[in-house]
């Protein structure tokens, strides 16, 4: 079995929607899936809609975070990740999907610390208290660039995905941290606004970041059908630039449209195999496993 570090999903949020469990579902991701995985590290990400603002946001993190719970408490083998995965158990690693969970109050920021988040994505697609998401034309605030520094002050890393360009360079010009892309792709391969154009995986790769691969098949590939040689081409494009040691995994899992070949987490070991055989293992390791692990264990 192989060891799998997941940077972004949205289980959490679809167990809500469609009234069911962590530990059996029909999503992408349940427990009992998840036990073809040897060491295996899922980032459940709490998902705040753009329509919420305000106090709203926060609480419908609350919901979530207090689901979660629920499934902690239920579920033996579901543990906490703490930079250690431990084999035969959900290691979880706890993130927020948009900055307007801070309802604009910088304090919040280390409430969602108390409570173990350790991943901030800034924005989803609109524009927010912090800076703009990949379909709006926002800026970065005051605000934001005060979330970006408390954030750092905290330990919470900051995760760029969904960012638009401007806000990204603008992140640059101040963070002083690595940052990371949990989920996006190769603009290069796929010319969608939600994917990096070669400066930005530069840059990601010179700070020592991550950039996790998303299996959403509108930002795997312009056409359809969606092979897993288009996944490879990003792949490709990814190591030609030197990011062997950044590439990650982030499959956007129950909040995407994926491919029938990568439709759950059961999947990704056939994924896996292919991988060894075209990269070798010592490459499909460090993308599946290996390079998140350096990051957060440190």
């Amino acid at each position: 079995m192989m060891n799998y570090f997941d940077l972004h999903c949205d289980t959490i949020y679809e167990c809500l929607k469609t009234n069911q469990q962590l530990d059996h579902n029909d999503l992408s991701i349940d427990l009992y899936r998840g036990q073809s995985c040897s060491n295996w590290v899922q980032t459940f990400a709490f998902w705040i809609s753009d329509d919420l603002r305000g106090e709203a946001a926060y609480q419908d993190f609350l919901r979530q975070y207090d689901f979660f719970q629920s499934q902690l408490e239920q579920n033996t083998q579901l543990r906490l990740y703490d930079g250690k995965a431990f084999s035969n158990y959900c290691n979880a690693m706890l993130s927020v999907e948009g900055g307007a969970v801070l309802a604009g109050k910088i304090e919040r920021i280390q409430e969602l610390s108390k409570r173990g988040i350790r991943m901030l994505t800034l924005c989803w697609n609109g524009e927010n208290e912090i800076a703009g998401g990949a379909l709006s034309q926002g800026r970065f605030t005051k605000f934001g660039k005060q979330v970006v520094k408390e954030l750092e002050q905290q330990g919470i890393i900051v995760d760029v995905s969904h960012l638009n360009e401007p806000s990204f360079w603008e992140l640059c010009d101040f963070a002083e941290k690595p940052f990371i892309a949990t989920h996006s792709n190769a603009k290069a391969i796929c010319n969608h606004p939600r994917n990096l154009t070669d400066d930005q995986i530069i840059e990601i790769r010179n700070r020592k970041g991550l950039i996790g691969l998303n299996f959403y098949l509108d930002f795997l590939a312009e056409r359809t059908p969606v092979i897993m040689q288009n996944l490879f081409q990003h792949i490709d494009y990814f190591l030609n630039l030197g990011c062997q040691d950044v590439l990650a995994i982030g499959s956007d899992f129950d909040g995407a449209t994926v491919p029938e070949w990568l439709c759950g987490i059961e999947t990704v070991a056939n994924l896996y195999e292919n991988m060894v055989e075209y990269y070798g293992r010592d490459i499909a390791n460090k993308i599946y496993f290996e390079n998140a692990q350096n990051f957060f264990s440190h």
